[in-house]
């Protein structure tokens, strides 16, 4: 395909990383991102062995390991102490392992690739609408009137609650998920574990400690913090003192004590919300759908920003394999639905058993538990958390799309290339 010029809306995981993509393989790229500038804020992610064979594709991974935390496994246990969730990384494969990230130390690493490929990007730029996807060129106008033309294709990149995803002839559906997160990034300079622990009791209480790296601009040690929290009750939990409320979280998980010690205002702990989105397909014309945007989900699995790197690799071998746009994006829809439906059928079924006012904890347990000592249940369990499977029973794993070396700059010496799949069954 001759040299294009892509639009997109959005400066997270995917925007980022198909701009980044997308520019090394010679195209032009303008990136639209509504923030006044780069800004160090956001929870800490897990990211998964499927989406760090992205980073390793891009030679990001390195940089963006410096500044993050090994995560060697999962631990979840019930009030009784039962293990619940048992996930070691190395049983997928000798070495693997996961990373806990600040958001903003993975974003600058992308955000500085992005730069240094000679990407465009628009701060302070909100797109609020575009023309015809279906025209020979299109063009963005932005919330404050200005408008900019001249593009061959615009990637839609702007997270759950985008309103461009709306201006598509496509059957979609958003449904507010009833609980979300109350989260918190903490200093943990003496934290030695290296694995993501989880206290349940029933689904109506799950806390999280997951070890995230390194606080942005500084090389001190963090960790974040999660309670789970049904959304219409965040105000009457903001209206209760706090130390009644971090009472409730030692008295159900004691070793949290040292890390809540410090939170002596209720803004320190910030609401995340989630949404499920369902999209028929993510393309329509020259318009692609990606990230969130396109199928938000429960963050249970913690997939979110793993989807968001594959999706944008994906989307530069759709546009490389194609000789149009229109055909290159339909084939992007296609290559990922397997993948993707999967996850959000998965986190869809998972969620309410960690997270709701059902007594659904007993049956959990007893599922998760049986599943943690069948050999066969236990691969698909981790291949599931790693973001590798791509259905349920009959399916190839995630494999990413060859890509060859593309004009990388001089700055950048490991060209775009596919590491090996990570073993299969």
């Amino acid at each position: 395909m001759p040299t294009q010029h892509f639009a997109i809306a959005g400066g997270g995981t995917a925007g980022l990383t198909a701009a980044i993509t997308l520019a090394r393989l010679g195209h032009r790229v303008s990136l639209f991102e509504r923030a006044e500038e780069p800004r160090a804020v956001g929870a800490g992610i897990l990211l998964q062995p499927g989406g760090l064979q992205v980073l390793d594709a891009l030679g990001l991974r390195e940089q963006v390991s410096a500044r993050a935390s090994r995560v060697d496994r999962l631990d979840g246990r019930n009030q009784h102490g039962r293990l619940v969730m048992d996930v070691s990384y190395n049983d997928l494969a000798p070495g693997a392992h996961g990373l806990g990230v600040h958001r903003a130390n993975l974003l600058h690493v992308l955000y500085q690739a992005a730069l240094s490929a000679d990407v465009e990007i628009v701060h302070s730029a909100d797109i609020s609408e575009f023309s015809d996807p279906c025209a020979p060129q299109l063009s963005v106008t932005l919330t404050d009137g200005a408008r900019h033309a001249g593009f061959d294709a615009l990637i839609i990149a702007n997270g759950t609650q985008s309103r461009l995803r709306n201006q598509l002839p496509i059957k979609q559906s958003v449904t507010p998920y009833p609980w979300g997160a109350l989260w918190h990034i903490s200093c943990a300079p003496d934290l030695a574990s290296s694995a993501l622990r989880q206290h349940y009791n029933n689904a109506k209480v799950m806390i999280g400690l997951m070890p995230s790296g390194l606080l942005p601009d500084t090389e001190t040690p963090c960790q974040s913090f999660f309670w789970s929290l049904k959304v219409t009750d965040h105000a009457a939990w903001q209206a209760q003192p706090l130390a009644a409320w971090k009472d409730q979280v030692c008295t159900h998980w004691p070793q949290t004590e040292p890390l809540i010690a410090a939170l002596q205002q209720h803004d320190q702990l910030q609401l995340a919300v989630y949404s499920d989105v369902r999209m028929q397909r993510w393309n329509h014309g020259r318009v692609a759908v990606i990230g969130d945007a396109a199928h938000g989900m429960s963050p249970q699995l913690g997939q979110g920003a793993n989807l968001a790197l594959v999706d944008g690799w994906e989307l530069a071998a759709a546009v490389l394999a194609r000789s149009e746009i229109p055909e290159a994006f339909a084939h992007y829809s296609k290559h990922r639905r397997a993948h993707l439906r999967f996850y959000q059928l998965a986190s869809r079924a998972l969620t309410p058993l960690f997270q709701s006012d059902r007594g659904y904890g007993p049956l959990r347990d007893n599922l998760f538990c049986a599943a943690n000592v069948l050999p066969y249940s236990r691969r698909q369990a981790l291949r599931t958390v790693a973001g590798l499977k791509t259905g349920l029973l009959f399916e190839r794993g995630l494999q990413l799309s060859p890509l060859p070396a593309a004009k990388a700059p001089a700055s950048d010496t490991k060209p775009l290339a596919v590491t090996p799949a990570l073993p299969d069954e």
